[in-house]
């Protein structure tokens, strides 16, 4: 029987992919705390963890007519970041997929009568949330990667309900997983004119104080376990705060770890901080 035994709510955001002096150089020589917590979450959290794949809802993959899983066996290429190029170029990548898990999930969600597919071509590609997050937390390239998309379709109750069977087809299979919800929170940009003024990871910049009042009310409640009430929010929070990926990583996650029943308390890591207006966090549920 397999096993969800860890997830994260994790930023992704470029800049964790420049050297450091570059990060302050950007930041207005101000740090960002996420690439200390991402290799935090590896050294205390996963590298003697026993599993076999990450499963990553990955916030820059949209689909439109229906969810759609990749189900490819092997993940290689070179990937360079068409929106920021200078930041992510040239990126080797090599890893094990996990088809025979997609294909389960495909199944799993097309019996519970969704619009799901399985996505086996040559030339599928990855996005940088995905990538981003395997460059630090799957660095040794053993573990499985399979990347689900974001259905800009759906409402946030079809992608609970779609993980709700990402979570049967999980158990029912042989697998131990990890799921990583890869994006934000609020994702408000600041204007081509502002941003230059708004570059500091300070939370002072988050494009809006009710962006941020939204962001600290959802990381406060995930910290004390209450998913029910993050769950309520979530509607209220897509149509306010623009959250990135319409928070659908989310909505996946907790349909994954127990819908409703879920009390998977977050371990923060990092601080949340602003990237040029949006919210965002590290957030690890050990289970």
């Amino acid at each position: 029987m397999g096993a969800i035994v860890a997830a994260g709510l994790l930023s992704h955001v470029p800049s964790i992919m420049l050297p450091e002096a570059e990060r302050k150089s950007r930041y207005g020589g101000r740090d960002t705390s996420f690439p200390q917590a991402l290799q935090d979450i590896y050294r205390e959290r996963l590298a003697s963890l026993a599993f076999d794949t990450f499963i990553v809802f990955d916030t820059h993959w949209f689909t439109t007519r229906g969810f759609v899983v990749n189900t490819q066996e092997h993940l290689q290429g070179v990937y360079t970041s068409d929106e920021l190029p200078s930041v992510i170029h040239n990126l080797a990548f090599d890893y094990r997929g996990d088809k025979g898990l997609g294909e389960a999930i495909v199944l799993q969600a097309q019996q519970a009568g969704m619009r799901c597919e399985g996505a086996d071509y040559q030339g599928m590609a990855l996005h940088y949330p995905t990538l981003n997050l395997m460059h630090y937390l799957n660095p040794q390239r053993q573990h499985r990667v399979l990347a689900i998309g974001v259905c800009q379709t759906a409402s946030h109750e079809r992608h609970m309900e779609f993980g709700v069977a990402i979570g049967r087809a999980i158990r029912d299979s042989a697998r131990r997983v990890v799921i990583l919800a890869a994006g934000g929170l609020s994702h408000q940009f600041w204007s081509y004119d502002e941003m230059p003024q708004h570059s500091s990871p300070d939370p002072h910049h988050i494009s809006s104080e009710m962006n941020r009042a939204y962001d600290e009310m959802i990381i406060d409640h995930l910290k004390k376990g209450h998913h029910a009430a993050v769950i309520d929010i979530v509607p209220e929070f897509r149509s306010k705060c623009s959250p990135e990926g319409f928070f659908a990583h989310y909505s996946m996650l907790v349909g994954a770890l127990g819908d409703r029943e879920c009390k998977a308390a977050a371990v923060q890591y990092g601080a949340y901080e602003n990237a040029i207006g949006t919210g965002q966090v590290m957030l690890w549920f050990p289970l």
